[in-house]
């Protein structure tokens, strides 16, 4: 079975993830911190990992690059509330990152972004410190 991850701050958005990618047939895991996140993984192996960018303590840019050091073909989405900035924007090019989900989202349009997600060949993205 397919194993996905989300990682976000508020409980009320790991929750929502969890009822539609359940009632879509995939395993989940929820954290609520990226320092969860980051305990949890290499246990649960998560096929792809749904990350908010912006969270206290380790956020999802420390929580990417830390994973990407174990594991560079991890699939990973960025979810966000907040606008990607200019800034933000040449950060995601220079790490590779293609997969951003903007919240809040529509569940099957979510659903449709994972499945799209999931099908692809993972990418094995440099990691820039």
């Amino acid at each position: 079975m397919v194993k996905i991850m989300a990682v976000d701050d508020q409980p009320d958005i790991v929750s929502l993830l969890k009822r539609i990618l359940e009632g879509a047939g995939y395993a989940f895991v929820g954290c609520c911190s990226g320092e969860e996140c980051l305990e949890k993984y290499e246990k649960e192996k998560p096929d792809l990992i749904l990350l908010d960018i912006w969270m206290p303590g380790v956020d999802g840019w420390q929580v990417y690059e830390r994973i990407k050091d174990i594991n560079k073909a991890q699939k990973i989405a960025f979810l966000s509330a907040l606008g990607i900035g200019p800034q933000s924007q040449v950060k995601l090019v220079k790490l590779g990152i293609k997969d951003y989900i903007s919240k809040p989202f529509e569940p099957n349009e979510l659903l449709e972004r994972v499945r799209e997600i999931l099908a692809r060949p993972p990418v094995q993205a440099p990691v820039k410190h």
